[in-house]
C-alpha cells in the first residue's frame, strides 16, 4: 500500500471527483473540504490524498483545519485497518496533528491506535452517527403550520436553541458569541428555517448547511422539549427536503445520533433511509 498526496485540491478533484460523486452523501465531508479548498485556496489550505494498493483505491482523506480529519472508504476489499494505520504513520511522522477524526469505526479504531503509538495523545469518541438520505419525500400528514425562513428579529431565540442543539445532539458546549455568529450567518444567507404552528408560535428549526454538487445537507434540527412529539420537527424536515428536491437537488442528507431512535423514525416517516454511518472523535491532548 502507498499513500498518494495532494496539497492542491483542484488536482485531487481532477483525479477523484467522479468516484466521490458516486456515493456523494457518504463521501460528502471529504468532497466538501476539497471544494472549499479549490474555490478559496488562499483561505482554506489543506492536505488531501488516497491510500492505494495496486490498482485499488482503498480510502480518501482530507485534513482542512480547523475541521476534523475526514476519511472515506472507497474499497474495503483489502484490510482497511492497514490503510488507516499507514495514514496515521505518515501524519505522525510529519507532525500533522488533526483536530479530530470523522470516519467509519474500524478506521477510527486503527488510526487512533497507531497514531497514539507515534505521538502520545488521547482521543475521545464524541458521537456515533447514521448518515441518512432522501431522494423522494413520502406522502405524510403534516402538522398544521408553515415552514419559513428565519427572520433577523428571531436571532436571540434561535441562538439559544442553537446552544441547546449543540449540547443535546453533539455533547458539545459552545459559547454564546460563537452561537450568535453562526445563527446570524445562517439567517442572513436564508439557510435557517423555522416551523410556525397554527397558533403562530415558532416551535422548531432546521438549517441547510453544505451545498454539495448534486444534493444538500441539513443540520441544526432542533425542537424545544415542550413542543416535541407533535410532529413539528418532522413536518419542518419534510417541507425543507421537498423544497430543495423540487428545486433540482437529487438528494438531501443529514446525520443523526445512532442513539436517537425517535428522530430516526421521524426522518424515515418523511422518506429518509440510513445509507451508512460515521464516528467522530476529538483530540483531547498531545
Amino acid at each position: 500500500m502507498i499513500l498518494k498526496l495532494y496539497d492542491d485540491a483542484d488536482a485531487y478533484l481532477r483525479d477523484y471527483e467522479e468516484v466521490l460523486l458516486q456515493r456523494e452523501s457518504i463521501s460528502q465531508l471529504v468532497l466538501y473540504d476539497a471544494y472549499r479548498s479549490r474555490n478559496n485556496p488562499n483561505e482554506f489550505k489543506g492536505l488531501f490524498g488516497v491510500v492505494v494498493d495496486g490498482g485499488l483505491t482503498l480510502l480518501h482523506f482530507s485534513n482542512l483545519p480547523p475541521r476534523n480529519l475526514s476519511v472515506y472508504i472507497q474499497d474495503n476489499s483489502k484490510d482497511i485497518r492497514i490503510a488507516a494505520m499507514l495514514l496515521a504513520d505518515f501524519l505522525a511522522e510529519k507532525q500533522i496533528i488533526p483536530e479530530g477524526l470523522n470516519a467509519k469505526y474500524e478506521v477510527c479504531e486503527a488510526f487512533i491506535e497507531q497514531f497514539s503509538k507515534k505521538l502520545k495523545c488521547t482521543f475521545a469518541e464524541r458521537i456515533a452517527l447514521d448518515i441518512m438520505e432522501i431522494r423522494q419525500v413520502n406522502d405524510i400528514k403534516p402538522a398544521e403550520g408553515i415552514t419559513r425562513p428565519a427572520m433577523p428579529n428571531e436571532v436571540k431565540l434561535l441562538t439559544e436553541w442553537m446552544i441547546q442543539y449543540q449540547i443535546e445532539a453533539l455533547a458539545k458546549e459552545v459559547d454564546y458569541e460563537s452561537a450568535l455568529l453562526c445563527t446570524s450567518n445562517l439567517i442572513n444567507h436564508n439557510k435557517l428555517y423555522i416551523f410556525e404552528n397554527s397558533q403562530q408560535n415558532v416551535v422548531s428549526m432546521a438549517s441547510t448547511t453544505r451545498q454539495l454538487a448534486r444534493g444538500i445537507a441539513i443540520s441544526y434540527v432542533y425542537t424545544p422539549e415542550e413542543y416535541r412529539g407533535m410532529g413539528y420537527g418532522a413536518t419542518n424536515i419534510y417541507n425543507i427536503s421537498k423544497k430543495h428536491l423540487d428545486e433540482g437537488n437529487e438528494f438531501c442528507t443529514l446525520f443523526v445520533d445512532k442513539k436517537n431512535m425517535l428522530s430516526k423514525r421521524a426522518y424515515e416517516k418523511v422518506g429518509y433511509s440510513i445509507i451508512d454511518d460515521m464516528y467522530e472523535y476529538k483530540l483531547l491532548q498531545v
